[in-house]
């Protein structure tokens, strides 16, 4: 089962603190929608809105065309998984999954039944007789993502899941969670503060600040043609180009950026002679801070090549391409 959501002017305000404020997002049926943003952005807030915790203080929210801005969790066609996963320890896997369907009153053989089928489904079948002590931190989160799917939601919240994992498994952790939302085509809501994961799993994402959505859009989208210059920021890092070199005034309020996979020793944008202050080995590329020798001393950000990095105090021209132009005022 999947639905589409609708947050139509929702805001929401703690006292006299403004944590959302006149939130208008549409998620497609069976979309995966990531809410990414810095902490304190209200990216939080607004999942547990969607998932009934919070009521809002003024909008609706609407799921599969219902109004459920007033309605209680429970009576919801949501999940919700949390960082913390909170199984119960006591219990088997097979148990921990079928709990949901034991408290809708489900028979015992069918919801151990229902149980296996989704333990599968996330490739821990064979593991139904464990408790949750005996498995690793990727595979109790898995256990989490199918307690929630086992009680087939249209639409499932997911608030900072990977959170806790190491590098390498949360990686691992972002392919598989994409790879079952593909196979079952729930609705996927899903809130991270990490720009690299968002990229990886989202269909769309909405960048957040201060309560309100700077843009929403494919992962692309939003790297490639960011609408403010918070949202460019936030996705990545920025090289502001000075106007001289662009060729044209910038005008009021609107800057010119690149990209630091856009900053090298070739491009169509001079930026004059910088010297490399330093660099650092990331496997595909050098990441390296150079120096403009022009009188602002500009910094610059960029990602070279493996095998074409200057020596450290080297003095080398600087291109830029595809730069950025963006709005300041947001």
């Amino acid at each position: 089962m999947t639905a589409n959501v609708s947050l139509q002017s929702v805001s929401h305000s703690f006292g006299s603190f403004q944590a959302l404020n006149d939130i208008n997002l549409e998620f497609s049926a069976g979309e995966f929608v990531v809410l990414l943003g810095p902490s304190g952005c209200g990216k939080s807030t607004l999942l547990f809105i969607l998932g009934g915790f919070l009521t809002p203080t003024s909008g609706q929210v609407l799921i599969g065309g219902r109004d459920m801005s007033r309605v209680a969790a429970k009576d919801r066609p949501t999940t919700t998984v949390f960082q913390d996963y909170a199984l119960f320890p006591h219990m088997t896997l097979r148990d921990n999954v079928a709990f949901g369907l034991r408290m809708r009153g489900l028979g015992k053989a069918k919801r151990c039944l229902k149980a296996d089928e989704i333990l599968d489904l996330v490739g821990l079948v064979d593991k139904a007789s464990r408790k949750p002590h005996e498995l690793s931190g990727g595979q109790r989160q898995r256990v989490a993502l199918a307690r929630a799917l086992a009680v087939e939601p249209e639409v499932l919240l997911l608030d900072e899941p990977l959170g806790a994992l190491d590098l390498k498994l949360r990686r691992q952790m972002q392919e598989e969670l994409k790879a079952i939302q593909r196979k079952i085509g729930t609705t996927f809501v899903h809130v991270t503060h990490d720009q690299e994961e968002a990229m990886a799993i989202a269909d769309r994402i909405a960048v957040m600040n201060h309560g309100k959505v700077e843009h929403a859009a494919p992962p692309e989208e939003v790297y490639l043609r960011p609408k403010t210059l918070f949202s460019a920021n936030f996705m990545g890092d920025l090289n502001m180009i000075p106007e001289r070199f662009m060729g044209r005034p910038a005008g009021a309020n609107i800057v010119h950026a690149a990209r630091p996979e856009n900053i090298g020793t070739s491009g169509d944008i001079s930026l004059g002679d910088a010297t490399l202050e330093d660099a650092a080995f990331f496997g595909t590329y050098h990441r390296c801070h150079f120096r403009a020798a022009d009188a602002d001393r500009t910094a610059y950000v960029a990602h070279l090549p493996v095998g074409a990095l200057p020596q450290i105090g080297e003095a080398v021209p600087l291109y830029a391409s595809k730069p950025l132009t963006l709005g300041t005022e947001v």
